[in-house]
């Protein structure tokens, strides 16, 4: 009896014993498992927020091209916390105007166990260059007797673009719809550049105006004799896809956008004046109501504003210095502006009435004010330390399938 039940407890301990080791052993397999996806994740979550950026390895990977992002960007480097990254690679599935779909596949391992992700993602790509690149305008009538004196390109995404009488365009213009270019004696009009258009060329007034560039079309007989000469004929497709606004304005401050910048803004308030100016922290600073900016700043920012903006002369301390102004409202200009060094932007309107002057660019959906000259230049120190800094403000990402 103590023979039979001694084995009985044998047999009894040995299973439990061996329930045990396995019953550990697959804890710390799960655990490592664990361990893995959270790799593969972190691989995914490195290429989305460098891609947030906008790198020229993104920007010149060819639709249906594979990237090596290990490779190429962690420069092999496989360890991550207690475990490797096995593979990061990237292709571009898509890409439109301000659109572009990315399939990202992650392999992480700890120990002996491997974790596969694969993500599609679709990123609202408004980088920098693309977004703040002079003057855009949703709809483009200059009203009142507007001049345009600009030493930048011109975007048109809506709308008969119209060049008033006096104007000079240091850059080129690009619309989708007809371009109408007015001169009178004692008053040219000159664009020192070439003009793209979906919609022709027309003229207006006593005289020609001066074209320095080439006129795009895709039908000669879209622009008037006189400067068939300097008209080169491309196909519709083709001329779509050099014009870089052939997109709707971009909706920059939709509701949800505003939601976003509200949750995620790293300030809430502007920062003090001092007597050498404000001094912004790099980042997000949201504000609600209207407000009033002057002065001069130092730092780089983004600064949203639900409501409008009434800008005094306001300038940058150093070349490095950036100012980005988002306005839900409008955007308008004291009476006292002498200058503006920003990049600006008016889900509503921008208002010019005095002669103001803006270094850096202006995108609005529409123009008002009546009879001002409109100066605008671009400053590329301005835009690449915003890019440098703060491009990933305005560039949005959704994920839109997740598989392991």
């Amino acid at each position: 009896m103590v023979m039979v039940i001694t084995l009985a407890m044998f047999l009894i301990g040995s299973a439990a014993l061996a329930m045990g080791t396995k019953a550990k052993k697959i804890a710390v397999f799960e655990v490592e498992q664990d361990k893995a996806y959270y790799i593969a994740e972190a691989g995914v979550e490195k290429v989305l927020a460098d891609a947030k950026n906008g790198p020229d390895w993104l920007v010149d990977l060819s639709i249906g091209g594979s990237y090596d992002y290990l490779a190429g960007n962690l420069n092999g480097e496989k360890n991550y916390g207690e475990g490797t990254f096995e593979s990061i690679n990237v292709k571009k599935l898509a890409e439109n105007y301000g659109q572009t779909a990315l399939e990202i596949e992650s392999r992480g391992r700890c120990k002996g166990s491997i974790k596969k992700i694969r993500a599609n993602a679709s990123l609202e790509t408004l980088y920098a260059d693309n977004l703040f690149r002079g003057f855009w305008v949703g709809n483009s009538a200059a009203p009142g007797g507007h001049v345009y004196n600009l030493t930048t390109d011109v975007y048109i995404s809506g709308g008969e673009a119209v060049v008033n009488k006096g104007s000079n365009i240091i850059g080129d213009l690009y619309s989708r719809e007809k371009v109408y270019l007015q001169c009178e004696e004692g008053s040219s009009t000159a664009v020192q550049g070439d003009i793209y258009t979906l919609g022709g060329v027309g003229f207006t007034g006593a005289c020609l105006p001066s074209i320095s560039g080439q006129i795009y079309v895709d039908d000669i007989n879209k622009v008037p004799d006189e400067v068939k000469d300097i008209t080169i004929v491309m196909t519709a497709g083709e001329l779509e896809s050099t014009i870089p606004g052939n997109a709707e304005f971009p909706a920059l401050l939709s509701d949800s956008r505003l939601k976003w910048y509200r949750e995620n803004a790293n300030f809430k308030q502007l920062p003090l004046l001092a007597d050498t100016g404000m001094f912004f922290q790099n980042g997000i600073y949201y504000l609600v109501g209207d407000q009033a900016l002057s002065g001069t700043y130092s730092g780089n920012a983004l600064v949203v504003i639900e409501g409008s903006a009434a800008l005094g002369t306001l300038t940058r301390n150093s070349a490095g210095d950036s100012l980005a102004v988002l306005a839900s409202g409008q955007i308008s200009f004291d009476a006292g502006c002498a200058e503006v060094e920003a990049l600006l932007y008016a889900k509503d309107q921008v208002n010019f009435n005095n002669g103001e002057s803006v270094k850096g660019s202006v995108l609005s959906a529409v123009q008002t004010g009546q009879g001002s000259r409109i100066n605008i230049s671009q400053d590329d120190d301005l835009l690449n330390s915003f890019r440098e800094i703060n491009n990933w403000t305005t560039c949005f990402v959704k994920i839109t399938k997740w598989s392991e």
